[in-house]
């Protein structure tokens, strides 16, 4: 009996450790989970205001995906790395209680909130408010006073399952340059660069973390000459678990010096996500596993409750957009598009552009002006001019500036502004392309004077014959030049433009061309003076035709950056096309075509005349067509008329029923005119 209750009392001994020694192993191991937005830019329910269209990101998007995260880790952080309060009509309801952005990053219990360049875009109260408003901690450690002290808290420090998690956050460095037309919105306070202050904040957390990450407002690559996330993560990649940054609207899943570094684009494309696994050693927790990635938020229908809570600012929205303030009378830019991917308003003159300009004029009672093109779809068309236009047109809220320039300096902001966007030309291009590394709304056309950018030439010496008042521009004549405060800002860093020369300080251009289109009596009608021109590139492959055509059917893409910013950064080239298999030999008297010309010739890309093999036509007297599989527009026309160049005849003929004309759809039944 003795023994049996020994064996029993071992047996239970035994059994009581193995039950105890799971709970001591879970001691052991841990997960933290970190979720993060960035960019939202007002893009809060799922509808661009502006387009009049729903979005197929959104934070209500996001919104679903938090949720479903927090049922597997209810304690996993949440994190926003700025730009939240600027675009898609948010900013104007910032006079509200809170903010609604504000409203929603509390709804979702966001941890922190790292400010990006755009809070500052509406003057300091207003961000003073929204920090008061965040129930989070408001993160922005290279902004300092003018003691010498830090505005705000570099980081936060969370316990997170008995994990001590480090959050650090910067925001982008250049703020005085984008608002130096009024310092006050930023409180005449310095910023130091994520490099540098990283170093500091690193040094200050030694010790204190067992994970560190930081949430930096500022892109993988640096601008103005300052180092970028990238060469951030290169150097400090030893002492940092992971980086989210924000601020470039990039697509970024990255592992740069061992660390996982996301950025989620914008408007609600992605929630970013990294789960730690870690080990207790010795007392100290190790990470020994780290998972990363990006979480497509156009996979996930809504949250149905995030919706409703934001119901009305939904409502008031659609109602703002679309308040009609005046009259279109013609379309301005038909079509939007050379080839699908290559925006017509960049390549030449045109309305819209011509109208910011001459707003801009009027205003500051300018001789020139610069504008630029913030969206490839900006556009006016015949109808209501809604408030939604102003928005379409002018997507940021840039403020109007006037400043006295030397003809001198004008050519040299035209070379930097106008010139280099484009890409050399090479012999049998036949297209223009972009600077893969200059985005789009960095490229100016300007007003006021006649000029042409030739492409045969180097970058740095492509504006040629500049005018003014049909008199050659002298550069010892001074002129006043209109142009927004965010590029006044970058020219004055860079030197072009002297602050002591400003002679007009305005407000916001996006609203002056509303109050423009407002006052007129007639309808707003498309004006193009055509005072600009590329030069310096022949067009004229054998193929040109027969490439168009590839393009609108699908069959050849023109290329985009990597992060799909910058569309059409390389040409399309007859010899390159046909040397990749792309396009048929030449042959007969076309296969000793030279495609160098002697002399570089003018261009206007939608004008160029073909030397295209002309096919027969299969019918010239129009009638009605059926569209079938792989149609498009270029291949209709080729059919009908022995060429694609003559598919606007159909476009413009069947606009009742073609709402965009890279994308007609079979069993539609065109009307076609007579050749």
């Amino acid at each position: 009996m003795k023994r049996k209750k020994l064996s029993a009392l071992l047996l239970a001994l035994v059994m009581a450790i193995s039950l105890a020694v799971p709970a001591l192993a879970a001691d052991e191991t841990q997960t933290v989970t970190i979720l993060q937005t960035s960019d939202l830019h007002g893009m809060i329910n799922p509808y661009d205001y502006a387009s009049n269209k729903e979005s197929k990101t959104s934070m209500a998007h996001a919104a679903a995906i938090i949720a479903a995260e927090r049922k597997t880790d209810p304690n996993l952080l949440l994190i926003d790395t700025g730009d939240s309060t600027q675009a898609n009509y948010i900013q104007e309801f910032k006079d509200e209680v809170p903010d609604p952005m504000i409203d929603a990053l509390n709804y979702l219990d966001y941890d922190t909130w790292t400010l990006g360049n755009h809070e500052f875009n509406f003057g300091f109260n207003y961000v003073e408010k929204e920090i008061k408003e965040f129930k989070g901690t408001t993160l922005a450690g290279n902004i300092y006073q003018k003691d010498g002290s830090r505005w705000l808290d570099a980081y936060q420090i969370f316990d997170v399952n008995g994990v001590k998690v480090a959050v650090f956050g910067i925001d982008a460095p250049h703020i005085p340059i984008w608002e130096k037309s009024d310092p006050t919105h930023y409180n005449n306070m310095t910023f130091t660069s994520p490099m540098e202050e990283t170093g500091k904040i690193l040094k200050e957390l030694d010790g204190k973390a067992d994970v560190m990450i930081g949430s930096v407002h500022y892109g993988l690559d640096g601008e103005y000459g300052t180092e970028g996330m990238r060469e951030v993560a290169q150097t400090y990649g030893d002492q940092i678990d992971a980086l989210f940054i924000g601020h470039a609207h990039s697509v970024v899943d990255e592992t740069i010096n061992g660390i996982p570094v996301l950025e989620p684009g914008s408007n609600g494309q992605y929630v970013s996500k990294v789960t730690f696994s870690l080990t207790k050693k010795d007392g100290k927790w190790d990470v020994t596993k780290t998972d990363a990635g990006l979480i497509d938020c156009s996979t996930v229908t809504p949250d149905a409750a995030f919706l409703a809570k934001f119901k009305s600012l939904d409502e008031k929205s659609k109602a703002l957009a679309a308040k009609q303030v005046g009259e279109v009378g013609e379309t301005f830019l038909d079509p939007v598009e050379l080839l699908p991917g290559i925006p017509n308003a960049i390549l030449q003159d045109n309305p819209v552009l011509d109208l910011i300009n001459k707003v801009q004029m009027e205003q500051v009672g300018a001789d020139v002006s610069l504008a630029a093109l913030f969206d490839a779809s900006s556009n006016l068309e015949k109808g209501p001019f809604l408030n939604r236009d102003s928005v379409k047109i002018y997507k940021y809220d840039n403020t109007l500036y006037g400043v006295k320039v030397t003809g001198k300096q004008l050519k040299a902001i035209m070379e930097q502004q106008a010139g280099n966007f484009f890409n050399q030309y090479k012999a049998g291009d036949v297209t223009i392309s972009f600077n893969p590394d200059i985005r789009m709304y960095n490229y100016d056309e300007f007003a006021g004077v006649n000029y042409e950018i030739d492409i045969s030439k180097p970058a740095g010496s492509r504006i040629q014959n500049v005018t003014y008042q049909g008199k050659p521009l002298s550069d010892s004549q001074t002129l006043v030049l209109a142009l927004n405060n965010y590029r006044y800002g970058g020219l004055v860093t860079a030197g072009l433009l002297n602050e002591s020369d400003v002679v007009y300080e305005g407000g916001a251009i996006r609203d002056m061309i509303t109050d423009y289109v407002a006052a007129l009596k007639t309808p707003l009608m498309p004006e193009c003076d055509n005072n600009w021109k590329i030069v310096g590139a022949d067009l004229n492959d054998p193929q040109k035709d027969l490439i168009y055509e590839k393009v609108r059917c699908g069959e050849i893409s023109v290329p985009t950056s990597e992060d799909g910013r910058t569309p059409n950064i390389a040409s399309l080239n007859g010899p390159a096309l046909r040397a990749a298999g792309k396009l048929p030999a030449l042959t007969g008297e076309d296969a000793g075509t030279s495609t160098t010309p002697a002399t570089p010739v003018a261009t206007t890309p939608v004008t160029t005349p073909s030397t295209a093999p002309v096919t027969t036509p299969a019918a010239t007297t129009g009638g009605t067509y059926t569209v079938k599989s792989g149609d498009c527009l270029w291949s209709i026309s080729q059919q009908f008329y022995g060429t694609g160049t003559k598919w606007t005849v159909i476009y413009k003929a069947n606009t009742a029923i073609i709402k965009n004309a890279d994308d007609i759809q079979v069993g539609q039944v065109l009307n076609i005119p007579a050749a």
